[in-house]
């Protein structure tokens, strides 16, 4: 027949004091500190996920979403980046044209003071 509640705290109460005999020199309080304890560190593992938690699904500013921002961003930089070859290609082109115009100018220039040195000097 099942035994009556009052049974059955009374064998849960004689196994704690078989066990707190068994036990010499405090162990119990012991495993019960170390039960606490564990207790507690698993609380603040539980308090660290939700904070970690917060900071990667965060929808303003976590860290999901500022990686998809930066995706998005690159995404669109490499749809861009022919313009930027063109114009890079561009802009050696007009350096190279801006170098040809200086050795112009200097010959130019240069056929000017002789012109003007003959023309001072040697005017005949």
């Amino acid at each position: 027949m099942a035994e009556s509640n009052s049974d059955l705290i009374k064998k849960i109460l004689d196994e704690i004091h078989s066990m707190n005999q068994r036990l010499p020199n405090g162990e119990f309080k012991v495993m019960q500190k170390n039960l606490d304890e564990l207790r507690d560190s698993q609380k603040l593992m539980k308090e660290d996920i939700s904070e970690m938690k917060k900071k990667l699904l965060d929808p303003n500013d976590g860290v999901i979403v500022k990686v998809n921002e930066n995706t998005k961003f690159r995404l669109q930089e490499e749809d861009r980046f022919e313009d930027y070859m063109r114009i890079d290609a561009d802009v050696r082109d007009l350096k190279k044209w801006q170098d040809g115009v200086n050795k112009a100018l200097w010959i130019v220039f240069g056929a000017l003071i002789a012109i003007a040195v003959k023309v001072i000097f040697g005017g005949n």
